[in-house]
């Protein structure tokens, strides 16, 4: 019994956690542009690889060091962006579904609806718009019966 209600206050207090909430918020979307960015990094120092090689400036090095070291960097990002980003995703559907705030007709559901299909930038907006602008913010009870 003590530790049950450990847990549903760890969980509760999670989701009321304001650093935690802008971590899930924007480190999806700053990984997102890393990897887009460590996938152009690809393509330039492969290029760039083969310029070298045909002798037109400094060093060679091998095309498929070259191809590797960006592509190991992008993988990884790609991975950590979309397990992040899943992580996000449930935060932000349980958020919205038990947020006290959103208690108008069909509030609850356009946001869960735009949390799904706008996936990253939807979770960003609600974040935005439904949390850190709202005074006070919501204090959202996981436990409660109220939805």
């Amino acid at each position: 019994m003590i530790k049950n209600l450990l847990i549903d206050r760890d969980l509760t207090s999670l989701l009321n956690n304001n650093k935690l909430q802008a971590i899930l918020a924007i480190v999806p979307i700053a990984l997102f542009l890393l990897a887009i960015l460590s996938y152009f990094g690809i393509f330039f120092s492969m290029f760039n690889t083969l310029d070298t090689q045909l002798g037109h400036i400094g060093n060679s090095k091998s095309l498929l060091t070259a191809f590797l070291g960006n592509l190991i960097i992008f993988i990884f990002l790609v991975l950590m962006s979309f397990f992040i980003g899943i992580v996000s995703f449930v935060f932000f559907i349980v958020h919205a579904l038990k947020n006290p705030n959103l208690t108008k007709n069909d509030d609850r559901l356009l946001w869960i609806l735009g949390i799904i299909f706008s996936n990253v930038f939807g979770i960003f907006f609600y974040w935005l718009l439904q949390i850190k602008r709202k005074k006070p913010r919501p204090i959202v009870d996981l436990f409660s019966s109220d939805v």
